[in-house]
């Protein structure tokens, strides 16, 4: 029986729940049931702030400041602020960052047989950031971005091919790079705003580190190593401006990347730990000192 289009928000792989119109359907949804079992440890863990509304999921923040991978503010995926990211560009354009950094690692997790890893941080990206900011880029005139998501994490859920995953994760890559050009207006230059959003990358990568380097948690590295790579691309960037505009600032960036590159240098984690405590002060003196640029 043909399905009425509708969105789908995932509460994890294989789980969702409709939201706006109506669907018919020849298989009944799996309920949502507000004790699930978390995605990343087996364990039954209550689902915070979810509200079941007519047509619509309403969907709370429940890892509050703690993160992906840890408790008590260790992680380094922090809380988005909304109303931040309405206003401000930078946090604008961290929210896409956050996003893309679960697709990319997803994608580098699915290319290498760790498909339902990879599906997973699909589902994370589009339920963690997506779903509490969707109205925000909506209004801004951000369309089609939730749709891009729900097709790769389909088709990542579905162990499609790699080469199909990936033109879907292609698709939501571009979508969020086409939607900084809706971003809130700055009077910093768009190079000095990208600095920023990978110096804040970075702190998270270094941040999350901090837990991944003493877990063997899979999906806590991974979130770690999207961080960087999303860090690493949007450095790529801005670092030829960067290099003229400030050199010492460049080389801030720079240590820091490196140390990156060192904690998540693939898919595999490394053989010798980055010293925690150095990651995280190169991290912050980076961040502070593309602070100031003009």
């Amino acid at each position: 029986m043909a399905n009425t289009k509708t969105s789908k928000v995932w509460i994890g792989v294989g789980a969702f729940v409709l939201v706006g119109g109506v669907a018919t359907t020849t298989q009944a949804l799996p309920p949502v049931d507000a004790h699930q079992p978390d995605l990343r440890t087996g364990k039954e863990k209550l689902l915070d702030g979810v509200a079941a509304l007519p047509g619509r999921l309403i969907l709370a923040q429940g890892k509050g400041a703690g993160g992906e991978g840890a408790e008590g503010g260790e992680g380094g995926e922090g809380k988005i602020d909304p109303a931040a990211v309405e206003a401000d560009p930078i946090d604008y354009g961290i929210a896409l960052q956050v996003i893309a950094a679960h697709y990319h690692a997803g994608l580098l997790a699915y290319e290498n047989k760790q498909q339902e890893a990879g599906a997973q941080m699909f589902a994370h990206g589009l339920t963690e950031v997506y779903v509490e900011l969707e109205d925000i880029f909506k209004k801004r005139g951000v369309t089609g971005l939730g749709d891009k998501m729900n097709a790769a994490v389909e088709a990542g859920t579905a162990k499609k091919p790699v080469r199909e995953v990936r033109q879907k994760v292609k698709a939501v890559l571009d979508a969020l790079v086409a939607a900084e050009a809706d971003a809130p207006k700055s009077d910093k230059p768009p190079q000095a705003v990208k600095t920023e959003v990978a110096a804040e990358m970075l702190e998270r990568a270094a941040a999350q580190y901090r837990t991944a380097a003493d877990s063997t948690d899979f999906e806590t590295y991974l979130d770690g190593l999207g961080f960087s790579l999303a860090a690493r691309e949007q450095a790529q960037a801005i670092m030829p401006w960067l290099k003229k505009q400030a050199p010492k600032k460049a080389a801030a960036l720079e240590k820091v990347l490196a140390l990156a590159n060192q904690a998540y240098p693939g898919i595999k984690r490394p053989a010798k730990k980055v010293d925690t405590g150095r990651f995280l002060a190169a991290a912050s003196e980076a961040r502070l000192a593309v602070s100031r640029l003009p």
